[in-house]
C-alpha cells in the first residue's frame, strides 16, 4: 500500500510540473554584450572606464597593441561611454551608442591616436 501511495505522489509531482510547462512557464535568458577594449595608441594607457546603464568596469592599464574583453549586461537604456588617461594625464572621453534591456552582441571600443576613441556595435535585441 505505502508503494502504491508513493507511485501515485511521484505521478502527480510530475503531472504538475508537466502542467507548469504547459501554461507557458516562460523561458529565462539572460543577453550580453561582449565587449573588447583594443589599444591603438601606441603607448600604454591607464585608468580606462567603460560606463553603461546601472553599472560601468574599468582597466588598470592596457599596453599598447592589448586587447581587453568584458561582458556586460544591459539593465536599462542609456548610452555607453569610455574615457582613459592620456598623455600628461589628459582625460579623453567619447560618448558611444545607446543600448537597451535585452540587446545582445559585440562592441569594439578602439582606442586611437590622437585621443581618438572609435565605437563598432554589433547589437540586435535577443528574443
Amino acid at each position: 500500500m505505502k508503494a502504491h501511495t508513493l507511485a501515485r505522489t511521484a505521478l502527480a509531482a510530475v503531472a504538475f510540473l508537466a502542467a507548469l510547462v504547459a501554461i507557458g512557464c516562460k523561458e529565462y535568458r539572460s543577453f550580453w554584450i561582449n565587449v573588447t577594449v583594443v589599444n591603438q595608441t601606441g603607448a600604454p594607457v591607464r585608468d580606462i572606464e567603460v560606463d553603461y546603464p546601472i553599472a560601468s568596469f574599468g582597466i588598470n592599464l592596457l599596453a599598447p597593441g592589448a586587447v581587453y574583453h568584458y561582458r556586460l549586461k544591459v539593465n536599462g537604456h542609456g548610452p555607453i561611454s569610455a574615457q582613459y588617461l592620456g598623455a600628461m594625464d589628459k582625460t579623453i572621453h567619447a560618448a558611444g551608442p545607446d543600448v537597451r534591456d535585452n540587446e545582445q552582441g559585440q562592441l569594439t571600443i578602439s582606442l586611437l591616436p590622437q585621443e581618438k576613441i572609435q565605437f563598432a556595435p554589433q547589437f540586435s535585441m535577443g528574443h
